[in-house]
């Protein structure tokens, strides 16, 4: 069962009603000429039933046609159609049917050929094809679109005398609004009236787009039934005598229109909408005539075509100039800086509330936007996306119903900037509240039976009937859509332009780096010679000397010697660190600390110390260099808490799927946060030079083993109430 009465309107069989309209006649033959269809008229007119009618040659209506008997006109005109594999017939074809003209119209069916015979005479006694030039200089005698349209309804109601000429546009979802008027004075004004989509379905809207005109002559004349031996109704689209639907006769009837007649506006393939003609009494005008506002319609599909292109471009142009100076923008120090440097810029050109931009993890908005989790929800569906990584909504709610009401944005577009990253770019719009008249209220369109079955009932009232239309935003262009991809492309080509330039930074760094470690390694090494010389000097002057002041500044020599021979060799191992390939393997923490922890309870100045060690979690490390890490921040905890009473240095770890995590601490001197902010700097020291021994290079060969070992190191202090370091480690992946 068919689940809603709109479905039941798309359904019907409107192409094969199996009727025709009674002012004419009809026949469909197959390639020989033989009589598939005819309309149960054709039969009355030749005195014979239908089975003395079906399976003959058309040439047996050659007499009633004002032929001769043997005559092959129609399979002649029929062959004329054929141009290759295109039927173009030479409409219409003049036959004489009790003395009275005839039009015969030939189109296909199928694999057969439709035989429609209308009256030559007209409701319409001027030829129009005489004015049709003047009118098409009248119509488009203005650039403005709208101008024209109501130029256009004008002409038309002057060529064809019918006593209301529209023009009715169909909007995106299907529904449609007269745009243009021409009416009698008497009449009420339909202009600016919106129509539901089921006033028109479907399927009556394909048809149109095969036929360019359709007329209605008299909803109040009974139809004639179309005869054939077969269970199969013919396929009547292309008919000009095609029977109208049942639905819609009761639709004219409930407007009072009597006769109805419309032409098809074409703008790119596609129904852009119709020449809509209602008259109030029954009227017919011929093919000929038809064929000329066929002519008119089709000039005004060109005409609309060209408006509406020379809009997009103007609009297009538009905002390319504006994508031009957002991606000018994007030459600056940081890519996420573009937005807040052209955001009126962006949101003008976009007709925009609001930015949002994920980039590198961070979320930077500008303008209105949703709250977070909102903007990460939109994000998750931009990456999901398959088109391009592009999404857009001019209604959130109703098309993302598991995103949260925002009163601030009703539409958004978003798009991503690269398949593998989660990065993307988010414009919103603002709610447009507007309102919508209709033609009736669209809801009553929909009865329902007995049975509780949905059906459609033409609407009796066409009351005009006011709807607010609230949480949509206005519609993004195609234009729009290409200048963000566009803008999407060009920030992926800065963001490749600062990799690069990285890369070739980092490069020159890497060489220099080692040069300065080779330099260091060089110096180093070359003045052990001379320190060694000056400090056996000294000691030599000291041990031959006999005067007390020679001794003592000779002491001074050796003692700062000693010093300076200790700061070389700090810098030397701090240069072989730099030099030294890290080799990772597991680190057997518990024997490395206990090693570290007796040595140093060994050499303590102070005897009261406690050095406490916790769990100890095996790591990925060098082994020679993690024990150099943790020799200096062990050895400096005791070193900074020796002049307390009771020393306390605690060192544990933990560990879980992802990373391994050491912390050392002590009840030391601790320090000040300008010391903190220079710990890790080469020859920075805590505390006075000549109370506690040190080169002020420990900590930063410590970090920079760190850093070799892609593991952090992190340090919390204060005067006078110790330290705490924490190291993590990372933990090699496996799958």
């Amino acid at each position: 069962m068919i689940k809603n009465a709109l479905d039941v309107c798309s359904s019907e069989p409107i192409h094969t009603p199996g009727f025709i309209q009674s002012h004419g006649y009809l026949m469909i033959i197959d390639n020989t000429g033989s009589i598939l269809y005819c309309s149960k008229n054709l039969t009355d007119l030749s005195g014979k039933n239908a089975d003395q009618v079906l399976g003959q040659s058309v040439t047996s209506f050659n007499s009633f046609f004002g032929k001769d008997e043997n005559d092959l006109f129609i399979s002649q005109l029929i062959s004329l159609a054929w141009q290759g594999r295109d039927f173009k017939p030479l409409n219409p074809y003049l036959v004489i049917i009790n003395h009275k003209k005839y039009n015969m119209i030939i189109s296909l069916s199928g694999d057969h050929y439709i035989l429609d015979f209308e009256p030559e005479e007209s409701d319409l006694f001027t030829d129009p094809h005489n004015t049709v030039g003047a009118s098409l200089s009248q119509m488009l005698a203005d650039r403005n679109l709208e101008t024209i349209l109501e130029n256009t309804v004008i002409q038309i109601k002057n060529i064809i005398c019918y006593d209301r000429v529209m023009i009715y546009k169909f909007h995106q979802d299907g529904h449609g609004e007269v745009v243009a008027e021409g009416k009698n004075a008497e009449l009420e004004t339909w202009l600016g009236l919106h129509y539901p989509a089921s006033d028109i379905p479907e399927q009556a809207r394909r048809l149109y787009m095969q036929n360019y005109t359709r007329l209605i002559n008299n909803i109040n004349e009974d139809t004639t039934p179309v005869l054939s031996k077969f269970t199969i109704p013919a396929d009547l689209s292309n008919s000009t005598l095609r029977a109208v639907s049942p639905v819609h006769i009761q639709y004219l009837k409930n407007m009072q229109v009597v006769s109805s007649f419309s032409v098809s506006i074409i703008v790119e393939d596609e129904l852009w909408g119709l020449i809509a003609c209602h008259n109030y009494s029954p009227r017919f005008i011929n093919f000929r005539q038809r064929e000329t506002a066929k002519l008119i319609g089709q000039v005004l599909s060109s005409c609309i075509g060209l408006r509406t292109q020379e809009k997009l471009q103007k609009e297009e142009m538009k905002i390319q100039n504006a994508v031009m100076d957002i991606t000018k923008s994007l030459n600056g120090e940081h890519i996420s800086d573009f937005m807040s440097q052209c955001s009126a810029l962006f949101l003008e050109a976009f007709k925009a509330n609001g930015i949002a931009f994920l980039f590198e993890g961070e979320m930077k908005t500008i303008g209105t936007v949703p709250d977070t989790a909102s903007l990460m929800e939109i994000t998750e569906l931009i990456n999901n996306s398959q088109e391009q990584g592009i999404i857009s909504s001019e209604n959130i709610i109703d098309d993302y119903h598991q995103l949260k009401k925002s009163s601030l944005c009703a539409g958004f577009i978003g798009i991503s900037l690269t398949e593998e990253i989660k990065d993307c770019l988010i414009i919103f719009r603002p709610e447009i509240t507007k309102t919508v008249l209709w033609a009736g209220d669209p809801t009553k369109i929909v009865q329902y039976d007995e049975q509780g079955n949905p059906f459609i009932s033409p609407r009796n009232s066409f009351e005009k009937w006011s709807e607010e239309v609230k949480g949509k935003s206005e519609s993004w262009s195609l234009a729009e859509q290409n200048a963000l991809i566009e803008i999407r492309d060009e920030i992926n080509f800065a963001v490749g332009r600062k990799t690069a330039e990285l890369r070739l930074l980092n490069e020159k760094l890497r060489d220099a780096y080692a040069e300065l470690d080779s330099f260091a390694h060089t110096i180093s090494h070359d003045l052990k010679i001379p320190l060694t010389t000056i400090k056996a000097f000294g000691e030599l002057i000291i041990r031959k000397s006999s005067e007390d002041d020679v001794k003592a500044m000779s002491s001074k020599i050796v003692d700062n010697s000693n010093r300076l021979h200790l700061m070389i060799k700090t810098v030397l191992e701090y240069s072989k660190v730099g030099q030294k390939e890290v080799l990772k393997e597991v680190v057997d923490m518990t024997g490395l600390i206990n090693d570290i922890a007796g040595q140093l309870v060994l050499n303590s100045k102070n005897s009261n110390l406690k050095l406490n060690i916790n769990n100890t979690p095996d790591l990925e490390g060098d082994p020679i260099l993690i024990f150099q890490v943790f020799l200096n921040i062990i050895e400096n905890a005791v070193k900074y808490s020796h002049k307390i009473d009771i020393p306390i240095v605690s060192v544990g770890g933990s560990s879980d799927a992802n990373e391994v995590i050491y912390t050392v601490k002590d009840n030391g001197i601790g320090m000040n946060q300008d010391q903190l902010t220079r710990i890790f700097g080469l020859f920075n020291r805590v505390g006075k030079p000549d109370e506690y021994e040190g080169s002020g290079i420990g900590l930063a060969t410590v970090k920079k083993i760190i850093t070799r070992h892609g593991a952090q190191i992190k340090v919390e202090s204060e005067e006078g109430l110790g330290s705490l370091f924490t190291l993590t480690f990372p933990r090699t992946k496996t799958t």
